[in-house]
């Protein structure tokens, strides 16, 4: 099926920039495993623990939890928003993805299905914002009418699927309420929808402006949308967040006391009043930014303050260093998949994307084992399809198990020969017989057409620019010639998004793709590969996989593995492998924060010191 060029939505969009797998399935203990931790000693009450994010994680500067899609970096998600304002259902735990019942703000809901209809009925925890107010169905409500209203600003949002899904939220008591979707959903991927309820203040925040008393404006469109605008507005001034009362009513089990605008770092202090489960004595966390994986690693190595820290992956071989100045290190297990962007909406590079073949052929020049081995210090594992193969699930089938394009040149210049092309291994492929038929180039590519295209990397993390470099010298075998341009994380990912227009980016890649979190635990492709999806920047457009995906609400398993199988095969991007999170080191005087959550989440409110 061919990589058709959808047309542009006109809206900027990105794909999740999250987390990553563990290596420790396929490696020995000697080169994955974690340092033992030191014997117990005597538990300390209170304290501050600094943690370091990586460039990958972007820079907190959008406090307001309706985060567009531009902004959607885990520096604004996990570590900002999630801490101070709870989504109704939490998604993962440490060591386990899944539904995490505990952590959730409501009890499982209650599914029914008849007559087209799926109905959601959710009943409350007890919970209570940071101001004493209870959260109510109210607060569902006032979250659930701004999203309506604001949906393409929604970073989570697919046209069809949440919000436009719902036709009605009905409150059935300050701690009740009901749901109801069109079409029919089974009861465990239903929650794909209901992960992106976050109940927002609705007493402190339905406001049209700083001195005016807050009312009921959300229950009409255009009041929402005065809302909305109200506190874009306050989001937007970066100047006030730790100070502005706004921002200061939350229900999760932090609150905003220090931001530093110019750099995104931030300090947490506990919310006493979180009604959430806790187990830790932290007063305060600190989180920081760094521009890159060196300046975070002389900081960790000189003492500078770092808790819960990281070894780049360039350096892993220096965990030993690490552990020597009193971390205890671990990779950091995530579920996600990671790939090369290939434009389908390039006037030039369209066609070309277009013919499976081609796809197939670079594929077959991928050498995913040797790059995990030689790049990502064993700290990775191969991607062959859109559902993550680590940590290991059901939602695996057992055909994406298995590698349907092994690094194999010799295949990759015997499919380019098979179709038309005069292969020219050290230069540059052209086409020697277009048209359409079986052993011709493909449609819309000219006699004399050039496999010759720009490669958009990542520049910040060793491991990217190496692979960058080693698909460049692995292409060039079967006559396939890569130019790569290095920018910052930010502007290469700011770059993949729909362009149609001649001199638009060809191929990118930035060394991660899409993590299953946060609201979307189950592997859904529907926000990445169906046509039109608002993280589909390479404009990938094939209408079987837009029907297997639509038959993934309701269809189960079995519908999960035909989408999965039918994507390994039909490379809507070119599979890269999946490298973990982070090496994480931590403080050997800090407690709770091993293991670490697959799904990216992290739990402060649970860690404590010790002497």
């Amino acid at each position: 099926m061919p990589c058709r060029a959808a047309a542009p939505s006109g809206r900027r969009v990105f794909s999740r920039f999250l987390a990553v797998p563990a290596a420790c399935a396929v490696l020995a203990a000697a080169s994955c495993g974690a340092a033992a931790p030191p014997a117990a000693q005597i538990r300390v009450s209170g304290g501050t623990a600094t943690i370091a994010l990586s460039p990958g994680e972007g820079t907190f500067n959008w406090i307001f939890p309706l985060v567009p899609f531009a902004s959607s970096y885990l520096a604004n998600i996990t570590f900002s928003a999630y801490l101070m304002w709870r989504p109704l259902y939490w998604f993962g735990s440490p060591g386990h993805v899944g539904l995490n019942q505990a952590e959730s703000l409501a009890d499982p809901a209650v599914i029914t299905a008849r007559g087209g209809q799926t109905t959601a009925t959710i009943t409350l925890k007890p919970y209570r914002w940071s101001d004493g107010r209870p959260v109510t169905s109210r607060d569902v409500q006032f979250w659930f009418n701004l999203l309506k209203a604001e949906k393409a600003n929604w970073w989570d949002y697919v046209p069809g699927e949440f919000p436009d899904n719902v036709t009605a939220l009905t409150i059935l008591s300050p701690s009740r309420f009901s749901l109801t979707f069109t079409g029919t959903y089974s009861a465990a991927w239903l929650y794909n929808e209901l992960g992106q309820l976050i109940p927002l203040p609705q007493q402190s925040w339905d406001k049209t402006t700083a001195t005016g008393p807050a009312g009921s404006y959300d229950q009409s469109p255009a009041g929402a949308r005065a809302v909305y605008a109200f506190l874009l507005a306050q989001n937007h001034n970066t100047a006030a967040y730790a100070s502005n009362p706004l921002w200061q009513v939350v229900d999760g089990p932090w609150r905003l006391h220090r931001y530093a605008p110019a750099t995104g770092d931030a300090t947490y202090t506990r919310n006493t009043a979180y009604s959430g489960p806790a187990t830790g004595s932290l007063t305060a966390i600190t989180i920081d930014s760094y521009a890159s994986d060196t300046a975070e690693f002389d900081t960790l190595l000189s003492d500078g303050g770092i808790t819960y820290g990281y070894v780049p992956f360039d350096d892993a071989a220096q965990v030993t260093r690490a552990r020597a100045d009193g971390y205890t290190t671990q990779p950091w297990p995530a579920w996600g998949d990671t790939w090369t962007s290939l434009n389908c909406a390039n006037p030039a590079t369209g066609p070309v994307f277009g013919q499976l073949y081609i796809r197939q052929a670079m594929q077959h020049l991928i050498n995913q084992a040797a790059y995990i081995t030689s790049f990502l210090q064993g700290y990775g594992y191969p991607g062959y399809g859109p559902v993550p193969l680590q940590p290991a699930s059901a939602f695996v089938s057992p055909q994406e198990k298995r590698n349907p394009y092994p690094y194999n040149p010799a295949q990759a210049t015997a499919l380019l020969s098979a179709h038309g092309w005069r292969v020219v291994r050290d230069g540059t492929d052209t086409c020697a017989r277009p048209g359409t038929g079986p052993h011709q180039c493909g449609a819309g590519i000219a006699a004399g057409a050039k496999l010759a295209f720009t490669l958009q990397y990542a520049t910040g993390t060793l491991a990217t620019t190496q692979q960058a470099a080693a698909l460049q010298s692995a292409f060039r075998q079967a006559g396939i010639t890569l130019t790569l341009s290095g920018a910052p994380f930010a502007a290469v990912v700011g770059d993949d998004v729909p362009c149609a227009k001649p001199g638009c980016w060809q191929m990118i890649y930035y060394g991660q793709g899409w993590y299953f979190t946060p609201a979307y635990d189950e592997p859904d492709g529907s926000a990445i590969f169906a046509t039109h999806a608002p993280s589909n920047g390479a404009s990938y457009s094939d209408p079987h996989a837009d029907a297997l995906i639509a038959k993934l609400p309701s269809g189960g398993v079995p519908a999960l593995y035909a989408y999965q199988d039918y994507l390994a095969k039909q490379l809507p991007v070119l599979w890269m492998p999946q490298v973990d999170y982070q090496i994480s080191a931590v403080s050997d005087t800090l407690r709770g924060a091993y293991p670490q959550d697959p799904l990216s989440n992290i739990y402060p409110e649970n860690w404590y010191y010790v002497k």
